[in-house]
């Protein structure tokens, strides 16, 4: 199972959770007066020093407007050590499940056993499901999937959602 996922998912509701505490008039960006304004109805002893910190660390073009793709780029940094850490595991995994040679290929025929066994499809399915992977991730065309392919993959899944 995808360990990417969860921590995409983390980040999503982290992006809701400071739009919802600091988005006074719900447009998905952050004011500066919004967030002093939110600070102080959470009693924080010094609201504008406190909103000084946020911007600074999150309003990269200084702008004074946070928009929702600094605050994914923020929490991305902070989560950049659990994406890169869930990328190897879920290629080790993909890896353990699907490569029965253990040469760090992986070939039609692997990959319809492995989805056959791992994930329980019938072998008309799984021959399907594995085509379909190999047309879109065997980007040299050799019949094999590599470390390299599948990790550019699991890394597109990542950006794609962050």
């Amino acid at each position: 199972m995808s360990t990417i996922f969860p921590i995409i998912d983390k980040i999503e509701r982290d992006v809701e959770i400071m739009l919802l505490r600091y988005d006074l008039n719900e447009d998905k960006r952050l004011t500066r007066k919004e967030v002093i304004e939110s600070l102080k109805q959470d009693k924080v002893e010094d609201p504008e020093i406190s909103a000084g910190l946020i911007f600074k660390s999150i309003d990269v073009n200084k702008d004074d407007i946070i928009s929702i793709s600094e605050i994914r780029a923020n929490l991305n940094k902070l989560n950049k050590k659990n994406l890169e850490e869930a990328i190897a595991h879920d290629l080790k995994e993909f890896f353990e499940n699907h490569d029965q040679n253990n040469d760090k290929k992986i070939t039609l025929g692997e990959l319809v056993e492995g989805l056959v066994r791992a994930e329980n499809y019938d072998k008309e399915t799984a021959k399907k499901i594995a085509e379909l992977i190999f047309k879109a991730k065997d980007t040299d065309n050799d019949g094999v999937l590599t470390v390299g392919e599948l990790e550019k993959h699991f890394r597109a899944i990542a950006s794609e959602y962050l």
